[in-house]
């Protein structure tokens, strides 16, 4: 009996120190990998650049006049990640940009050299698709799709303005933040192209004039909400 209630100690004892060694022996449960897949919404703001190919001296040759400002917008999507951490999706924003700007003709026409042209860009709209790869909480992606916008403008010698919605396709890349499970950041650079405009002829009046062309690019910061 005294040699069985010896061993029990023993044993008693050899646990004790073990447990004192490696307290932590129970593995505990792991934490969840960040999931991306649901709908989100959330606003945005930032600056844009806004470049038009213009005719030189109004009858041949280009030259690019800028117009940039600041830019604001709400953007809205859904999300599915796969098992194999790939995210694909769909991606919609709206907003507004603050960009006019002017630029003086050149002609040999003395009535037409040095009447200014004003121009910049209102809202813009862009429905994308989606696709990226998510490293638990961060989520790089790139995207593209359909974009529009609204240009519009006058012309110093008529007193005229004009207005036109230019549609065409954007082009983007960024990166989101999961801060919460239902929060996030968003940083996003995009590129736009508008393809052509006779914003001449209509600033001018005078038909047959050569088209412009329009892009922009732009680069936001944002939070989103996710549910």
């Amino acid at each position: 009996m005294k040699s069985y209630f010896l061993a029990i100690v023993a044993l008693a004892s050899t646990a004790a120190t073990v447990q004192a060694a490696d307290p932590l022996t129970l593995p505990g449960p792991e934490a969840a990998a960040y999931d991306w897949s649901g709908a989100y919404f959330g606003a945005q703001g930032g600056y844009g650049w806004v470049a038009g190919e213009v005719p030189k001296n109004i009858f041949d040759g280009t030259k690019t006049e800028s117009a940039d400002g600041a830019a604001a917008a709400i953007f809205g999507g859904y999300s599915h990640q796969l098992s194999n951490n790939f995210v694909v999706g769909i991606d919609a924003e709206f907003g507004y940009n603050w960009n006019d700007n002017s630029y003086a003709i050149v002609s040999p026409f003395p009535i037409l050299n040095g009447q200014s042209v004003t121009f910049g860009t209102e809202w813009r709209a862009s429905v994308e698709g989606r696709v990226g790869y998510a490293f638990d909480r961060i989520l790089v992606f790139a995207s593209g799709g359909w974009t529009a916008t609204r240009l519009d403008g006058s012309f110093s010698l008529t007193n005229q303005s004009f207005d036109e919605v230019m549609n065409g396709w954007t082009l983007g890349a960024g990166i989101d933040y999961a801060l919460t499970d239902n929060v996030f950041a968003r940083l996003k650079a995009s590129y736009s192209d508008y393809g052509s405009t006779d914003i001449i002829t209509k600033a001018t009046g005078i038909p047959g004039l050569p088209d412009a062309k329009l892009s922009q690019a732009s680069l936001m910061a944002g939070i989103g909400f996710k549910f």
